[in-house]
């Protein structure tokens, strides 16, 4: 079995590794294990700077628990000490953004620990992880009875964008805040609700409609072989 660490931008990516990609890793003979970075005593996750990140990242390419190790932290207030932040923020397309800034990630990070480079895949999730649910809105309304109702202003919000992953990143507009506004009767709760809403439109299908993030899978799954 092949164990892949995967470095998490916090408790629900943790959570949604170990529910959803997880099992569906398994039959392939690929463990993957999720983990969050510490940021301050006793608490983990969230205000992710590149110090604290790359700390992180040294010390598990150090161990020998886990062979490969990869990342799925948001681009979302992506903390400006990554390297090549400035030059990625003045391109013109996500896609070079997310090169220029996962390539730079991976020179520093191999550079660092003189570990091969095969066992390093960085990857930032566009624009943060709720894009993901935005995949199936029918099926995300779906799993709370009282949610149905900000089906029609979700599903707009997904029509005007080209992706789910093409949802913006302003504070007012990002995939979060839509749902966080709309989903009431409960109140959308990221660590709650993450997953669940994951599992119900399933991995199939957001990478169907999510082209970044299946193409990380698609480097994760290449391990098997």
């Amino acid at each position: 079995m092949r164990r892949v660490c995967v470095v998490c931008e916090g408790q629900t990516e943790e959570t949604f590794v170990r529910d959803v990609l997880a099992p569906a890793f398994a039959p392939l003979d690929i463990f993957l294990i999720g983990e969050t970075i510490e940021t301050s005593v006793g608490h983990k996750g969230g205000a992710l700077s590149y110090e604290r990140v790359r700390k992180h990242l040294r010390n598990t390419l150090r161990q020998n628990s886990a062979p490969v190790v990869t990342t799925l932290i948001d681009l979302y207030r992506l903390d400006s000490g990554f390297p090549e932040y400035a030059t990625a923020q003045a391109a013109t397309t996500l896609e070079q953004k997310l090169t220029i800034l996962t390539n730079a990630m991976h020179a520093d990070l191999v550079a660092l620990t003189q570990c091969s480079a095969a066992r390093f895949i960085p990857y930032i999730q566009p624009y943060e992880f709720e894009a993901l649910l935005f995949s199936d809105v029918d099926g995300l309304t779906g799993i709370e009875t009282g949610w149905a109702r900000a089906n029609a202003a979700l599903r707009t919000v997904r029509d005007n964008a080209s992706s789910p992953e093409h949802i913006n990143a302003r504070p007012e507009t990002k995939p979060a805040a839509h749902l966080e506004r709309e989903l009431s009767h409960p109140n959308y709760r990221k660590q709650r609700h993450g997953s669940i809403a994951a599992s119900a439109i399933g991995l199939e299908r957001i990478e169907r409609e999510c082209h970044f993030f299946a193409g990380w899978l698609n480097q994760l799954r290449a391990l098997a072989s």
